[in-house]
Formats: structure tokens, sequence, C-alpha cells
């Protein structure tokens, strides 16, 4: 698709920096936005360069690097090349291209998690307003279909007009308005997307959008009308395999091949179903005159999931024979009593403890005879609404423009899940451990696809939650333009309030009569109850098993037949007051900022800004948490309400100086910050006793003393712009953060029972620096025909240490920063055609620290962390223009079939592979 070939354009010209002139106020007039309105070439921004004019991805390409290169702050663009054609399928998907952008694969096999830089505190805003999705405080990017933006502005430096609330920094999503279309215009879309994976082999996915716009010249001045929808559901399916905890086969009761490390147990999954997102947005716009603009616009982006999992899990050490491979890396671990990891080891300093060290070799694969077996299935019906509405205008009084932006914003997310485990003792398992993490077991006989014998196992867990967050906020700012070295200077001023609520039922029996005891068969439900789950390649080359059929878990009827047989009320539990949690947060800001510009020579000359940021929080967050004896049953609550008020300055300075023949240079200087989220301010504790005893009692909890992060965030870059479109540029970057948060695990002892509780914390102090080079270059010099062809890439490189004394992370990369990752692309557009094949690789990564996990590791290795291995994956796009207002087009991703695979602490402690899917999708576009 041209959508392809857009995205790795658009994210080359994004390497070093661009100030897009949305200030503070949201529906400030966009530049490129209205370039791309006002005309459908646009000239080559080159100095003292005849206009030569360019269309397509060559043109989108050009206006990318225009934002990039007329901007005071580093800033990159991601833009249309048409009305509905971003550079990608989705919108996470464009932002991987753009450089120091890192993502990750979710769950349904969408590109998710975009982090900047690795950092993934970044603020949302969409039209120049905060977004978010649920209580959280960053968006889902991909709950906005691509379909519907005109673009996607990346900041890496930060300036005053700008939201504050993200120390990575923000994300602007563009769309379309109005009085950006001269004339009646009629644009859309239909696509057909086939994934490859188990489970969707004969499913085809639609997505379809559709465009609707006019201007009318009145006598009252223009009037602009704008209305766009979009639809798609995607059908998918995404297996995984791990091993599970590695554990002391001294402590398995079958052993006969002691004195190794090994996992207890295989576990698979593949996580299957269906999702759908509709969006709806539309732009009134009405300018009475030149210098007169008042709009109301708004957006619904919405999601249904019905999302499955089957989780068969088997307990090697159950076994009455289990029989290890030894390796031959033979090393100290700290073993408790279990067989299981330990801190508390016994010596003169602590006579007392339960654990000692043990030379333990590897185990490189084992057989286990006569063990334990389930499968937990899991049906997840979830959805998410967002609705923003807006209305403000925009006014000149001859140098001096004055914007106000009221807006409204809501954002509903429920989920309800149900579980219930099956299980029974299987002959055998045969399990490989595999440095390259290709994860496989076999069953001999797939004893999991015969129904007989089969039994409840652990209990039945049912989460049902809803989470709400609005905001109300009013933004004003006034700009007075100069005509000297004083450039202008523009001030403005933000009240918002945001409201958020949490409720949550957690919980469920333990199975009826105890795991193993009670026979599925005797249970009175449907014939039919048992359904095919989808196969895992890893797990007996991909064969099916059975499950409870998960589409009846989401049936109230049958929900209340399990409740009855686990022995408690069939009724719809109601929310626990415990789990829950509401917050009132009010910020206020205001801003002042001058801009300045002069020459040095004829050809030299420096412009920039300088200015500061005064914002304050006053924030109050209640909730609760509950302390369970297991034994007596008996509880207790402890309420907690904390109420938080900061105050912080922050500001910024940036410089660029141009050398004339293309070659510029900038530097930016700022502050900035990020709120933690009201989830991780949740005074609140739950925890969940386990039913499973290769499984730690865990829980969670928030933390209301979590201070926000800062940090001191300093760029500069060197850019040289020649030819048609073309560049190259390098950019260095510095942060000094102050307070990151980090999510880790800490031991807890309630009512004589240990817990793993997941909580987050101030790390203290790091750093992160780093150097991007990118660089675009259209081949004009070719023999005609090759003269479509175009080179593009970027690469970054990563240095991430947290500096906190005394932290057990010290020393080490923060979490979720990988060293470096890169982007190659080859394109062409000629003759009506247009291709794009672009690769995108991220280096080794840690994203979770497990140090109090359950998990053997060397004493040599004094934390412990979850790895994610480097990974690289290949897309390609091809359009051809039928005519001049449709297009067909071919797309496909991650088409050598990349995986994502863990590790524990270092490579060769295998944990899980994820199969990542491979896509081609067929489509059509027309514009009128």
């Amino acid at each position: 698709m041209k959508v392809w070939l857009r995205a790795s354009v658009a994210m080359i010209a994004l390497a070093g920096g661009a100030h897009a002139a949305i200030a503070q106020t949201a529906a400030a007039p966009d530049p490129v936005a209205n370039q791309q309105a006002d005309s459908p070439t646009a000239a080559d921004p080159q100095d003292g360069a005849s206009e030569i004019v360019v269309t397509g991805i060559r043109q989108s390409l050009a206006r990318a690097a225009e934002i990039k290169r007329e901007s005071t702050a580093v800033v990159d663009s991601i833009v249309a090349e048409d009305i509905g054609k971003l550079p990608d399928l989705t919108t996470a998907s464009a932002l991987q291209r753009v450089p120091g952008v890192q993502v990750v694969v979710g769950g349904n096999n969408e590109i998710v998690g975009a982090r900047i830089r690795g950092l993934d505190d970044i603020v949302t805003t969409l039209n120049g307003r905060e977004i978010f999705t649920g209580v959280g405080r960053g968006f889902a990017f991909q709950d906005l279909p691509a379909e519907a933006l005109a673009g996607v502005d990346v900041y890496k430096s930060n300036s005053a007009e700008r939201i504050e609330g993200g120390v990575a920094g923000g994300v602007n999503l563009r769309l379309r308005r109005a009085l950006d279309f001269k004339e009646l215009t009629l644009s859309g879309s239909a696509r057909a997307t086939y994934l490859q994976e188990a489970g969707s082999k004969n499913t085809i996915n639609p997505a379809v959008s559709l465009l609707a716009a006019n201007r009318w010249s009145t006598g009252i001045g223009d009037i602009a009308a704008m209305a766009s929808l979009s639809y798609q559901r995607n059908e998918y399916a995404r297996p995984i395999a791990w091993n599970d905890w590695t554990r002391s086969t001294n402590a398995a009761p079958g052993s006969t091949t002691p004195n190794l490390q090994s996992p207890t147990g295989f576990a698979a999954a593949t996580e299957f179903g269906h999702y759908e997102r509709p969006q709806a947005n539309f732009s009134v716009e009405w300018a009475p005159d030149t210098s007169t603009k008042i709009y109301v616009e708004g957006l619904y982006a919405g999601y249904r999931g019905n999302v499955f999992q089957a989780r068969p899990t088997f307990r090697g050490f159950t076994a009455t024979s289990f029989q290890a491979q030894a390796g031959d890396t033979c090393e100290d671990f700290a073993v408790g009593p279990d067989g299981y990891y330990t801190s508390n080891l016994r010596g003169p300093a602590n006579p007392t403890g339960t654990g000692t060290i043990q030379r333990l070799c590897n185990a490189t694969g084992y057989t286990a005879r006569n063990l334990e077996y389930y499968t937990a299935t899991v049906a997840n019906k979830a959805s998410t609404d967002i609705y923003v509405m807006a209305t403000g205008f925009n006014k000149e009084f001859g140098a001096l423009t004055w914007n106000t932006d009221f807006s409204y914003e809501s954002s509903t997310s429920r989920n309800n899940s149900f579980r219930v485990d099956i299980g029974k003792r299987i002959p055998e398992l045969i399990q490989v451990r595999d440095v390259d993490h290709e994860v496989q077991a076999t069953m001999p006989g797939n004893p999991m696809n015969d129904p007989a014998g089969l039994t409840f196992v652990n209990g039945m867990t049912e989460d049902i939650n809803r989470s709400r967050g609005t905001l109300w906020s009013v933004m004003s700012d006034m700009k007075y333009d100069f005509d000297g070295v004083l450039d202008y200077i523009q001030g403005g001023v933000r009240v918002a309030r945001r409201k958020a609520d949490f409720e949550q039922y957690l919980g469920g029996p333990p199975a009826p009569g105890g795991s193993f005891v009670t026979p599925l068969a005797t249970a009175g439900l449907p014939a039919d109850i048992l359904a095919q789950a989808p196969g895992v390649p890893q797990m007996n080359e991909g064969a099916s098993f059975l499950q409870i059929d998960p589409e009846y878990l989401l049936k109230e009827s049958i929900k209340r037949q399990f409740r009855t047989l686990y022995r408690i009320s069939p009724d719809t539990p109601a929310f626990d007051p415990t789990r829950d949690y509401d917050a009132q947060e009010k910020a206020y800001a205001g801003f002042l900022q001058a801009g300045y510009a002069f020459g040095l020579s004829d050809t030299i000359s420096v412009d920039g800004m300088v200015g500061a940021r005064l914002t304050r929080t006053d924030r109050t967050i209640a909730g609760a948490g509950r302390v369970t004896d297991p034994v007596t049953s008996t509880s207790r609550v402890v309420l907690v309400n904390r109420s938080t008020s900061d105050t912080d300055l922050l500001p910024n300075a940036s410089a660029r100086i141009k050398f004339g023949g293309g070659l510029q240079a900038r530097f930016n200087y700022s502050k900035t910050l990020s709120r933690p989220s009201f989830g991780q301010l949740n005074p609140g504790l739950s925890y969940v006793v386990s039913y499973v005893n290769t499984i730690q009692n865990s829980g969670s909890g928030g933390n209301p003393d979590l201070k926000p992060q800062k940090a001191d965030s300093y760029d500069a870059s060197l850019e040289y712009y020649f030819g048609r479109s073309n560049y190259v540029s390098a950019v260095a970057f510095y942060r000094d953060i102050k307070d990151r948060v980090i999510t880790g695990t800490e031991v807890r002892t309630i009512d004589s029972l240990q817990y793993v509780i997941s909580t987050p914390r101030n790390l203290g102090s790091a750093k992160i620096k780093g150097i991007e080079v990118g660089g675009q270059l259209f081949l004009d010099f070719l023999p005609e025909g090759l003269d479509g062809a175009g080179l593009i890439g970027n690469f970054t490189i990563i240095d991430s240490e947290v500096t906190t004394p005394g932290d057990r992370l010290q020393g080490l990369p923060l979490l979720g920063v990988s060293k470096y990752n890169f982007n190659a692309g080859l394109i062409y557009e000629k003759y009506g055609v247009s291709a794009r094949a672009i690769y995108t690789y991220r280096s080794q990564y840690f994203d979770a620290d497990i140090t109090n996990g359950l998990s053997l590791r060397p004493v040599s290795i004094p934390v412990g962390l979850n790895g994610i291995r480097a990974a690289g994956r290949l897309d390609f796009g091809l359009n051809y223009d039928l005519t001049s207002n449709i297009t067909v087009s071919l797309a496909g991703t991650n088409v050598t079939g990349q995986r994502t695979r863990n590790f524990e602490s270092r490579e060769d402690f295998v944990r899980e592979v994820r199969n990542d899917d491979t896509t081609y999708s067929l489509g059509v576009r027309f514009n009128f």
C-alpha cells in the first residue's frame, strides 16, 4: 500500500526536529495540514531552489522534511500522503518507523507500546488536546485507526506552549478539519487482511473508511463541514509457549537426576478471538473573514472484543518419574527448601536462614511420566468508548493572535473475564530446553484431546472491572509578532479537571472438592461444553486439544451453572469496594515564551525561543485494601484517603543556526515531567492466594507517595538538506531523570503467608543518552524508469543507566530500553506504481524486575530480570493507481515470520517464545 511507503518516508523525515506551530490551544491552525489543503503539490524546501512539483509519497516526505527543517524544537512528523493514507495500517505501526521510537507486539498481534528513546512516559494529544484511555495517563494508539489521521507529530523536546506530562516526549495525533478542503470531497477505502497464524487461516478481516467534506462560500463567510467514519474487524490467534519457573531437581519427588536446575514444567497458550474498532469524527468550521475561525469538532473511538485464551500447563515436578538431561554448565544457586530461589540464606550473619548454596548443572530437557496437566479456559468480553468534544476560536488582530479552546473527554473501559480450569494426569511429557529459544514439548498420543478422565482443577476466577476517566479543559493563549530581533511573545493558561474511578471484583472459589476430584462428566453441563482449542506450534507440533468452550463462558446462564457447581451464589458478583479507587485532579498551568531571530551574516542566521511553563496539580485519591486470613476467612479493611499538591516550573530554550546551502544546526534544552498514573497512586492493596503450589501467592498495590518523574533534556542536531527532498541528519540527546517510576516486586508476609507484591516505586535517578542518525535519498540521477527509486533509513543508539546509589538496579540499563534500533528501506514511485520494503530492528532489552520471583538464578547474577531477545520485522507495500482517483494496494507485515523470544537474566535461561503473526492485506482506495 502507499500506506507502507508513506510510513518509512515519513518516519525518516522525522529524525531531527520540527516545531509544528500548534500552540497550547488545540485548534490553532496547523501549517502542515493547511499546506496539504491549499495545494495538491508541494515545493521542495531547499534554499534558493526553484519550485519543483512532487506528488504522492515524495510529496508526503517533502512535507515531513519541511516540518523537521523549519522547526526550532525537536519534532518528527508522519504526514498522510492523501486523505486516510497514513504510511502504515495502524498508528502504532507508523510510529515504529520514527527514529528512536521502539514498540512491542501486543497479545492480539498488534504493534503497541510506543516508547520514545526507550521511555514510555508520553503525553498524547489529539489536535493539541490531551487524550487518554480509561483511568490511565497514556493513550492506546491502536484504538485510533490510521485512516482517521492527517498526520502524527512526535515531540522529542518540550517547549512552554506544549501541555506538560511526558518525560519521554509527546505525540500529537492530527485529525483532518473541515477548512482543509476547498470543495466537495468524497474519499474512502476498503481493505481485507489475511492473518496467517493458527486459528485464523481462513479468516478475512475487513476494514473500511469513508470521508465526506464540503465548503460553502456564503454572505457570512466560508462554512465547511467534514465527517469521517471507519470500521475494522479482526479475527486473530497468537500462540505462546514457555518454560515454567526453574527449580532444583532435588525437590522433584520422582526425580532420578539430582543436582540439576530445570523448569518445573511446560506451559503454552493461545490468545484468540476477535475485536472491532468503530470510529467517527467530525469538524464544522466557520470563517467569517480571513482573520477569524470558529469551530466545533468531535471524535468517537470504540473497541469491542471477545478475547479467549486456552492455556495448557504441565506440572513436571508432580510426575512419579522425572528424568532430566544434564548439560555442561554448572553453577552455584541460592536454593530454598522448596527448590526455588531464596534470598534467606543460612550463614554466620543469618543462622536461622532456610536456604543453602547448591551446585547445580543446567538441564537441557527432561521426560516426566504420570504428571498433572490442566488447561485454563479464559473468556473475556471487553469494550472501550472514547468521546471527545471541543469548541473554540482563532482570531487575529493584526500582529496579535488569540486562540481559545474548550474540550471534554470521556473514556470508559469495561472488562468481564471468566476462567475455569480442567485437567487430569497424563502418561508422559517430553520437553526440550533450547538455547535458541525454540521451546518444544511433546505429549505422546495427545491425551489432552481425549475427554476421558477430565476433572475440575485449581479454582474458578472472575475478573469484572470498569474504569472511567473524564477531563474538562479550557486553554487560551495569545501571541504578538514583532518585526525585529524579538520575533514574538506568547503566553497562555490552561485549567483542567480530571476525574478517574475504578471498580473491580476479582476472585473465585477453589475447584469443588479440590483439584482433580470432581469429574467434568458429572457436572451436569451441556454435552458440547468442550471445544477444540487452536494449537501451539511448539506443543505437539501444533495439534489441537480440548478446552471448555469459551463461547459458553460468555453466557450468563452458563456462568450461573458454574457458580452453583463451585458452591457460591449463582448471581454475578458485586464490585468489591476494597478494590475500588476514586481520584480527582485539578491542573493549572500558565506559560510565557519569546521567540527571537537575527542574522549573523549574509548566509548565517539564528532563531529560537526561550520560555517557561508553571504548573500546579492538586490531587485527591481514595482507596482501600483487604487482608484476609485464609484459615479463618476473616478479613480486615484499611481505608486510605490521600491528598497531594505539586508545583513545578518547566523552563525551555532553543536555538537554530542556519548556515545556508541547506546546512543547519539546532540546540534545545527543556525540563519535563510525568505524573504517576492513578492506578500507580491507588493506596489500596489487593492480593490472591494461589491454588497452585508452583504459582506464588501474589498481589498488587499502588503507592500514594509517588512523586512526578522529572528530567532535564538536552538535544543537539546537525542537518543537511540537498537536492529534491533529500537530507541527512544526526541528533545527540541526553536525559537526566529524577524519581523515575518503575514497577518492581517485594516479598511481604500477610497473616503468616508470603506474597510477592507488585508495586511501583520512585527509582531515584537515571541517565539516558544517545545518537539518532537518519536520512532519505531519491535517486533522481538514475536513468529513466529507475529514477523513481529512493533509500530511507535511520539508526539510534541509546545508552541508559540507573544511577540511584544503593538501588538493586544501580548500574543496569533502564527497563524497556533497547540499545540499538534501526529502520532501513527501499521505495519506488513512478508510472502510477508505489512500492516500499522496510526492515525494522530492535536489539535485546530487559522489561521486568523478577528478582523476588521463584525462578532459580546463579548467585553470580544478583538481580533477576526478564529479557527480550533482539528481533526484526520486514514489511512491504505495493500500490498501483488504476486512475487518478482509484488506487489498489497489497501489503504484508512480518513476512519473515519473526518471533518474540524471552529469557531470564541471560539468554541460555530460556523462558518463552511468542509466535508473532504474518499478515497480508489487499485494498482499494478512492478519492473524488
